[in-house]
């Protein structure tokens, strides 16, 4: 029996795989649909879901709301968010996600319902708090807005902000703060259940 076998061979000796020298850097071998070794980003890895839902009630107020923290529940969307927030709190109540590494949303889409005929609009805003210090906290939108016309309580549409992706950049230690907003001052209600998509990088 040959002396050097493989898989007696020290790591030392080993080889990388096929592809290893040409492959892009946070990729991952894996075989595609033809049968074929490939290097695949490894973004499925690093990817966090973050479950984002609530509701605004027969609200007559033009403005931008996130959720309100209130009795021990977070799906009443009723504080205002303003830019620079009113305080360095409102990363505590507002904040959909802390982010712990740098990375970026890839996503933000989900499903609404509501009062037929009016107009909600999503948005994603990125900032940074600051460690001991009460300053207001500027605010960055990333990606559009996203403007549904509600079906109805009976209805549901889906809804998706656009133009996210990796250029929709976040850095470790700051929040994502998601708002929803009526367009008009006729009473409103909608509730929404949706999904944040992020891909951290680092």
């Amino acid at each position: 029996m040959a002396s050097n076998e493989h898989s007696s061979l020290e790591d030392s000796q080993l080889h990388v795989p096929k592809g290893f020298s040409t492959a892009s850097s946070d990729t991952l071998l894996t075989k595609n649909s033809s049968g074929a070794l490939q290097w695949q980003d490894d973004n499925l890895r690093r990817t966090h879901f973050v479950r984002v839902g609530g509701a605004i009630n027969r609200t007559n107020q033009l403005k931008e709301f996130a959720p309100s923290f209130s009795a021990n529940t977070t799906h009443n969307w009723y504080s205002t968010v303003s830019d620079p927030t009113t305080d360095a709190q409102d990363a505590l109540t507002q904040a959909q996600l802390y982010c712990t590494r740098d990375g970026f949303v890839n996503s933000f889409s989900g499903l609404i319902g509501g009062t037929s005929g009016k107009t909600v609009t999503f948005k994603v805003y990125k900032g940074t708090p600051s460690d001991e210090s009460s300053a207001a906290i500027d605010l960055t939108q990333l990606g559009d807005a996203a403007s549904e016309t509600l079906g109805g309580d009976t209805t549901t549409d889906f809804f998706s902000v656009t133009s996210l992706g990796s250029s929709a950049t976040f850095s470790a230690g700051d929040i994502i703060i998601i708002t929803l907003a009526p367009s008009t001052t006729d009473q409103t209600s909608a509730f929404f259940n949706a999904t944040m998509e992020v891909v951290y990088t680092s």
